[in-house]
């Protein structure tokens, strides 16, 4: 197994930002073919002003993505030496809505986990469900 030198990854970084635009720390990574563990750490080293080297990349926004069942804003990169923007506060009104939304799958009678129980039962979670989405509002 061969390693690159001193920078070469760092420097494949700035080539793909300049030719493609910003981009998220995963979609460096996959430009890159490497893992974004790998990428993560350079990545924030370049967002750093050094002696050697000034602020390479900053934080142009945030965009909203899944991975997996996590929901959260992704950094976007993009060259230069500017000021970072500011990361998005949590809306808790939108994350309690995306969360109502899946219990309320969850209570939907054609569930797996809701075949083996009793009718009374699955009423009176529809009901405690129906009151808590009043109060809300």
């Amino acid at each position: 197994m061969t390693r690159a030198g001193w920078g070469a990854v760092a420097t494949r970084i700035l080539m793909v930002l300049d030719e493609q635009g910003p981009m998220s720390r995963a979609e460096i990574a996959k430009a890159l073919g490497m893992e974004r563990t790998a990428v993560s750490a350079i990545i924030t080293r370049m967002r750093m002003p050094t002696k050697k080297f000034p602020k390479r990349i900053y934080v142009m926004s945030y965009v909203y993505e899944a991975d997996g069942l996590r929901y959260y804003p992704r950094a976007v990169y993009a060259l230069g030496d500017k000021k970072d923007a500011r990361k998005p506060r949590p809306n808790r009104l939108e994350v309690r809505r995306r969360y109502d939304e899946r219990v309320k799958m969850r209570m939907t009678g054609n569930s797996i986990f809701n075949w083996g129980q009793p009718r009374s039962e699955y009423l009176k979670r529809q009901r405690a469900l129906a009151k808590a989405q009043e109060q809300q509002v």
